[in-house]
Order: C-alpha cells, then sequence, then structure tokens
C-alpha cells in the first residue's frame, strides 16, 4: 500500500510539473532586457504581423537558451543522482570523476589558442571525457574494484587537473583571455545557439531514456556488487553503463553551458525528499525538477542587472538555502538513512 501510495504520489508531482514547466519556459521566453508582453508573444509566436522584432527576440534568442538551459539542468540533475546512488554517497557531485575539471581545462586551452566558440565547446567536450578515462585508468592501476579507489582516483585525476588549469589561468593575458576563462568557467547560457540544441538534445534524450528505462536496476547497483550479483543483476557492466551515461550527460552539458555546481547535489536531495529513495521515482523527478530549475536560474542571471549573472553565482546562492532547508528537516534521519 505504501508503494502504491508513492508510486501514485510521483505520478502526481510529475503530472503538476509539466503546466509548471510550460509556464516557466513561457517566461524565460518573454522577460530579459527586452520585455515581451504577452500578447506580443502569441502574435510572434503565431506568425501575426507587427511583431517581427519579438518574434526575433523569441527565436533568435531566448528559444535556444532556454531549451540549452532545460537540457542542462536535466543532465546535471540526472548525473548527480546517478553518481550519488551508483557510489553510496549523498554528496558527489557530477564533478566526481574530474569531468568539469578536464573541461575547464579543454575550453581554457581552446580560448588561449584564439578559437572559436564551437571550437570551444568540442575541446571542453573531449578533454571532459579524456579526464574521465584517465580517472579510470589510475584507478585500474591500485588494482583495487572497490568504489572508494575510483573516488579517490577521481579526487587525485580532477585535482591534477585543476592545477593545469590554474597554470593556465596565470599564463593567459590579464587582459583579454584571462577574462573569457573565468567567465566561462562561471556558466553561461549567453552563447547558445539552435545549432547546439541540435548537438546536445539527442545525448541529453537518448541517455535521459536509457536510464529511465533502467531506473529500477540503479537501486539494485546501489546495494554494492554482491547484493546485485545474488539478485541476478550483471553488477559490472550496470555500473560501467551508468558511468558512461553520467559521464556524458555531464561533459556534454559542460561544454555548451560551462561549470554549473550545486544542481547536481541538490536537486537528487529534493527529489528523495518529495518521493524517497528509489531510483524507479527519483529519475523522473530529477528530469523534471533539473529542467524547471535551470531555467528560473536564467531567467535570474539575465533579467535583474544590465550585465549577466554568472549561472554558478545564481545556483550557488539557491543552492545553499535549500540544501540548508534540506537538512533542517532532515535533521533526525540523515545520519540513520545516509
Amino acid at each position: 500500500m505504501h508503494k502504491l501510495s508513492a508510486n501514485k504520489k510521483t505520478a502526481i508531482i510529475c503530472a503538476a510539473a509539466l503546466p509548471v514547466f510550460v509556464l516557466v519556459f513561457v517566461l524565460a521566453l518573454t522577460v530579459g532586457k527586452y520585455g515581451v508582453p504577452i500578447d506580443a508573444f502569441f502574435g510572434a509566436v503565431f506568425g501575426k504581423d507587427g511583431y517581427d522584432m519579438e518574434r526575433s527576440i523569441i527565436i533568435n534568442l531566448r528559444l535556444p537558451r532556454t531549451i540549452i538551459a532545460a537540457l542542462t539542468g536535466v543532465a546535471l540533475a540526472l548525473s548527480g543522482l546517478l553518481y550519488q546512488e551508483t557510489f553510496q554517497n549523498k554528496l558527489v557531485s557530477p564533478d566526481l570523476l574530474g569531468v568539469s575539471s578536464g573541461a575547464g581545462v579543454g575550453a581554457a586551452i581552446a580560448i588561449v589558442a584564439g578559437l572559436n566558440v564551437f571550437a570551444v565547446s568540442a575541446f571542453s567536450f573531449v578533454f571532459g571525457i579524456a579526464t574521465v578515462l584517465i580517472t579510470l585508468t589510475v584507478s585500474k592501476v591500485f588494482r583495487n574494484r572497490s568504489s572508494l579507489m575510483l573516488v579517490l582516483s577521481g579526487i587525485i585525476v580532477g585535482g591534477l587537473a585543476g592545477a593545469v588549469l590554474s597554470l593556465i589561468k596565470y599564463l593567459a593575458d590579464a587582459e583579454t583571455t584571462l577574462a573569457s576563462i573565468t567567465f566561462w568557467l562561471m556558466g553561461s547560457f549567453e552563447n547558445s545557439k539552435m545549432s547546439d540544441v541540435f548537438i546536445l538534445a539527442p545525448i541529453v534524450v537518448v541517455c535521459s531514456v536509457i536510464i529511465f528505462i533502467i531506473r529500477w536496476r540503479i537501486n539494485i547497483v546501489a546495494l554494492g556488487r554482491e547484493e546485485a550479483v545474488s539478485k541476478g543483476v550483471n553488477y559490472r557492466a550496470y555500473r560501467v553503463l551508468i558511468i558512461c551515461i553520467s559521464t556524458l550527460l555531464t561533459a556534454s552539458s559542460v561544454a555548451f553551458s560551462g561549470t554549473i555546481g550545486w544542481i547536481g547535489l541538490v536537486v537528487p536531495h529534493i527529489a528523495r525528499l518529495a518521493v524517497g529513495r528509489n531510483t524507479a521515482r527519483t529519475v523522473p523527478l530529477c528530469i523534471a525538477f533539473g529542467a524547471i530549475f535551470m531555467v528560473l536560474t536564467d531567467v535570474f542571471s539575465r533579467t535583474f542587472t544590465a550585465s549577466e549573472i554568472p549561472v554558478s553565482a545564481i545556483t550557488g546562492l539557491f543552492g545553499t538555502v535549500v540544501f540548508v532547508v534540506i537538512l533542517f528537516i532532515r535533521r533526525k534521519t540523515i545520519n540513520e538513512n545516509d
């Protein structure tokens, strides 16, 4: 009865999240430095005459960045949940294996070399994936299959990537490239284009569908090798699949939006607080909450000041407040369950 109740609660929340996302999405298309009244919005969307400027702003500027923001929110929230469950640690984030640090190095190299925006994204993606591969290789060198060794390897490789990034920033021109590197590392959707959507959307959608299909098996993988094998689940294969998908989600989102913190840590906790610790239910909630949270973050980042506020600054402010609230609500049970 309790399980049925939890499933119904999940369905209700997901059903409620859909219209909320639509409203937030429309809000993101209408608000900003140039406000679009609701009548002008519908006139532009449905092709009426006299709304050429509004149509151009919505289609060419705000629509791509809003879609990228939603996809990034889904990617980071899902990857955070997968890492937390797979490594049985509720305090890990999507950068656990060094993917964000490596992506930052790739982007910094491309910026220093004076390459275009697409090349920066490409370098970021490739270096992010390469960093995780190096982490996996380092963990194998120690010949220890425990999750702790993989986490420690991620800390080592991520720390090395962070040191390399600091060196690149030190050598970069202080008046030009250094500012570009710093701004990229803080996250932004300002340069989003529809061509980026066509690249990022298939990655996020395919990965999300795969995770949705195997979401109940993630619970078994989270129990550990012995429990998974005893239940007839190929622990090694699913663990590798989950890590690969998490890495791909994080690397692709970082490549197009820069480094964005907190969402991969906080959103999974919100999902668990709503429906409990069961990935069969938390996966769809992370998809919904991640998209809504990130689109709202983008709205705040470009609405209240003359210049855009870095996305990580907004997620950091919201994330810390939300995390404190979660800890306060769960203060009596967090030691027992986590």
